[in-house]
């Protein structure tokens, strides 16, 4: 298909009330899952999904004008069979490639342009694993997520959160908390932890990112995939956002009035797909000064630049007045008016 059919396609479906449309983002067009089974209430509340417009190369492998991905449920498909789904839902007997060709002008199915990147029976397998219903019918349980009570048994406030930055206000509205008996995997004693929610793009807590309090130590929960912190809270339409490499940097970032997420590395293959749906026009990197924080701005520079303008912020060190030594610093260390006058100089 071409960009402007599959734009057509869009806008006709809905203007017929079978989708939600949001706003072209880079290569994607934004738009509220059609999967409906996938999401909580059976709605995506927070646009999750993008249509491709045009071909794109990655890796060396070229995914077609018309896939439609959703990163929240794991949703893939392209574009006739999306059709066919959401014509089933509206209990229309119709296959997509019929509702197409009469609806956009100059379509014509030619199979070569929609070459599956994995089999339609293996597709199909991805999206039931991650649609509500079949975790449910196989667990006879809701999804995993941290439950309010959890949440609720770390609400505790300690000196060391102001002696990082943190303020009341930031720390109820992330949900800042401490875990004082954390027990990481091999390790006879507790460490005691600042607990960092982390949400899906519908408010749900996935699960914790624990900072210790003595030393620098970071604790994922296991066997859960990355996920971009700080994006649920995000304010809808933020157009330029800080990317950062820790919560502690984030949230000091949100503390002096900017948009802020934190990768919790140098950033995913997940992570990176959840900020091409963001839909910001700017993305500052603001990773850490070291070699894999260098590594980590190539990478992303290179993933997002074809969906925002991508821009640099440098912290240069300091230097220790006695020995001249040069000493490594990150959003967390600098004072309000540090941070502005780094953030005016990205380049």
């Amino acid at each position: 298909m071409t960009e402007e059919q599959v734009r057509t396609a869009l806008k006709t479906l809905e203007s017929l009330g079978m989708i939600q449309l949001v706003k072209p983002v880079g290569n994607y067009y934004q738009i509220h899952c059609p999967n409906k089974a996938g999401h909580i209430g059976g709605e995506d509340k927070r646009p999750s999904c993008g249509v491709l417009l045009r071909d794109e190369v990655r890796d060396g492998k070229v995914t077609h004008a018309s896939w439609c991905h959703c990163f929240a449920c794991g949703y893939s498909k392209m574009l006739p069979d999306v059709v066919t789904d959401i014509l089933k839902d509206k209990n229309i007997s119709r296959s997509g490639l019929e509702w197409l060709k009469e609806n956009v002008p100059g379509f014509d199915y030619d199979k070569s342009d929609f070459d599956y990147l994995i089999p339609p029976e293996l597709s199909s397998e991805i999206v039931n694993k991650y649609a509500i219903n079949y975790i449910q019918s196989k667990t006879n349980q809701k999804s995993e997520y941290i439950s309010e009570k959890e949440l609720a048994s770390y609400r505790l406030i300690v000196p060391y959160m102001y002696e990082r930055k943190l303020t009341d206000e930031i720390i109820a509205k992330y949900d800042v908390g401490y875990d004082a008996n954390f027990r990481p995997q091999g390790r006879k004693s507790p460490v005691p932890c600042i607990t960092f929610p982390i949400h899906d793009l519908e408010g749900h807590t996935l699960g914790f990112c624990r900072r210790s309090i003595k030393g620098k130590y970071f604790f994922m929960d296991s066997g859960k995939e990355k996920c971009v912190y700080g994006l649920y809270e995000l304010p809808k339409g933020a157009k330029s956002v800080v990317i950062t490499e820790s919560c502690f940097n984030c949230l000091t970032a949100c503390r002096y009035g900017y948009n802020a997420v934190a990768l919790l590395g140098t950033g995913t293959e997940a992570e990176i797909q959840q900020l091409k749906m963001i839909g910001a026009s700017e993305f500052v990197l603001c990773l850490d000064n070291d070699s894999a924080g260098q590594r980590g701005a190539k990478k992303l520079k290179k993933a997002l630049s074809k969906v925002a303008i991508i821009r640099m912020m440098t912290i240069p060190p300091a230097v220790n007045p006695e020995t001249g030594e040069e000493i490594a610093r990150d959003v967390n260390d600098l004072s309000k008016e540090e941070f502005d006058f780094y953030y005016s100089q990205r380049f």
